[in-house]
């Protein structure tokens, strides 16, 4: 089928502030291309309420001072966004293909107003402090990637993947404080501002190569290289109060230049015979590192050839019953905003900083599972996780300092039980049900001392799709998901409920469809992280703007049976 087709949405949703989104998809067919186009423009502003609570300590761990936040943020941002693919059929077994993606963010301002009161357990000189973080960002993102795939008369298949990343990224930010103590003549105020510029090229080529042994098992094995390099800069300048003037503050300026290759190399085997199925997998990744920070000349450089293996094992022991079981181990690299060593503050006391000598998380995961009548299934999995990275907070007890930056921390080990359902309860309402319990076990040397944290988890969900009327052309969803208190980087998340229902009409023939969404139907997405152990007191509740109406239309014009 050959012609034109498309369809043009747009979703406006209430939230503590009303959002907008709009967009138009279109696709164009012929014998010989595949035109696919899209653009979509959100405008939106989110409200975030937050409360922090810190107790510094004194040398005795005694506590020294308490620092209570009240925090409110609003961030207004506008974004297009457009994507483009283009097949083109050079003959019935070739492809060509070109693929454009452009995000574009000229407009991510956020504006945070807080109040802290600080009591002074030591000296009795309490006081507060009142701070304003106005930040503009702005971004764009360009993503290319050409593609060739070329199949031949013995059924292997040869593709062929070229891709391209531009990122530039510019914050600018200006924070004023102003002290207040019971002697009024001591209130003094402070201000300061940054420029921030972040530019990232990313280069990758890929090629596969996958081929029939014989009639019961393949053989496939690729190649593919990636070179990353990212260049960023921050200034600040210090603003007297007083006067308006501002001072090139060198300590807290900085260039940070990164490259990284990636070389890696993959062979996968695989074979079905009578009941069973195998297949094995090996991938070696060569990886050269070199990161540099211009105002401190520390240079960290990585180098580094890793294997990963991956094994997968399955049996249809009857018609209604099978059993699988599969190995592998993975890696994830630390994202280059990680690796910017920048501190960001987000007042005089709070600091948001990357880490430069970040090593990859590596995961070995363990899989025993087993399917029966084909929508049962029962798993059972163990991983064990090295150098995680999480961002956690450090609390700096002498300078009444408080610092978030991701770091490797230790090992953990994670294992639990999964339980996945789907059926027909009755001919218009199916069920979804998931429900796993795990355990995470985390140990690393925090805060001078051997930290081990443990924490049974239960995470569940449970989706409903009805469908109503004569012509079925009435849909709902409602769904729940339970995550109950739960450990993540040394921290305890406290437990939530996720509730939304969702409708869904048909009409003018099935070319137009009107939904209507609820978001968080009971109030209880809320929840409080906490950090306690050592010399480490400190708890952040978040109230997210994640209870919202949603009123969507979607309208289908051209071909549409194609």
């Amino acid at each position: 089928i050959t012609g034109y087709r498309g369809n043009v949405f747009s979703n406006y949703t209430q939230g503590v502030f009303p959002r907008y989104n709009a967009g138009i998809n279109q696709f164009f067919k012929t014998e010989k291309i595949n035109v696919n186009l899209n653009y979509s423009y959100n405008h939106s502003k989110i409200n975030r309420d937050n409360i922090n609570e810190i107790n510094y300590f004194e040398t005795d761990n005694s506590i020294s001072e308490n620092w209570l936040s009240a925090l409110n943020r609003n961030t207004t941002s506008k974004t297009h966004n457009t994507n483009l693919n283009f097949d083109y059929f050079l003959s019935d077994n070739s492809t060509l293909s070109l693929t454009t993606n452009v995000l574009y963010l000229p407009s991510y301002d956020y504006n945070t107003n807080g109040n802290t009161i600080v009591t002074n357990f030591t000296t009795n000189n309490d006081y507060n402090f009142i701070v304003n973080n106005n930040s503009n960002d702005n971004k764009y993102n360009l993503a290319l990637d050409l593609d060739f795939v070329q199949k031949f008369k013995n059924k292997s298949t040869l593709s062929v993947n070229a891709h391209m990343t531009k990122y530039d990224y510019e914050r600018h930010q200006q924070v004023n404080s102003q002290y207040y103590f019971a002697n009024s003549s001591s209130n003094f105020d402070t201000a300061f501002k940054t420029d921030n510029n972040q530019v990232t090229d990313i280069f990758t080529s890929q090629l596969d190569y996958e081929t029939p042994l014989n009639e019961t098992s393949t053989l496939s094995a690729g190649v593919k290289t990636s070179v990353i390099n990212t260049a960023s800069d921050i200034i600040q300048f210090d603003i007297d109060p007083t006067t308006g003037n501002t001072t090139y503050n060198a300590q807290d300026s900085d260039n940070y230049n990164y490259d990284e290759a990636i070389f890696a190399a993959y062979l996968n085997y695989n074979i079905d015979w009578e009941k069973w199925s195998f297949s094995a997998g090996l991938r070696a990744e060569q990886t050269d590192i070199e990161g540099q920070s211009l105002s401190t000349n520390v240079l960290n450089k990585q180098d580094y050839l890793e294997w990963f293996p991956t094994l997968n094992l399955s049996w249809q022991t009857t018609e209604n019953l099978s059993l699988y079981s599969n190995f592998k181990r993975s890696i994830n690299r630390p994202n280059y905003q990680n690796l910017n060593p920048f501190n960001f503050f987000l007042n005089d006391n709070t600091i948001v900083t990357g880490n430069p000598f970040l090593q990859p998380t590596f995961t070995n995961k363990i899989v025993l599972g087993t399917t029966i009548h084909g929508n049962y299934t029962f798993e059972f999995y163990y991983k064990d996780i090295s150098q995680g990275i999480y961002e956690i907070p450090i609390q700096d007890n002498t300078n009444n300092i408080i610092i978030y930056q991701p770091k490797n921390i230790g090992t953990a080990i994670e294992f639990g039980l999964d339980f996945v359902t789907y059926f027909d309860v009755v001919d218009n309402w199916s069920l979804y049900f998931v429900t796993s319990m795990y355990n995470m076990q985390e140990e690393a040397i925090l805060d001078n001392q051997n930290v081990k944290q443990s924490q049974w988890t239960n995470y569940s969900v449970l989706s409903n799709d009805f469908t109503f009327l004569k012509d079925r052309s009435l849909t709902a969803n409602f769904s729940l998901i339970y995550i109950s208190k739960n450990l993540q980087g040394f921290q305890t998340v406290d437990g939530r409920l996720i509730s939304d229902l969702s409708l869904s009409k048909k009409l003018f023939k099935n070319k137009a469809t009107l939904s209507l969404a609820f978001a968080d139907l009971f109030n209880k997405q809320d929840f409080t992280v906490r950090t306690k152990y050592g010399r480490q007191d400190n708890l952040s509740f978040h109230n997210q703007d994640n209870r919202y109406v949603k009123l969507g239309f979607s309208y289908k014009f051209g071909n549409t049976t194609l």
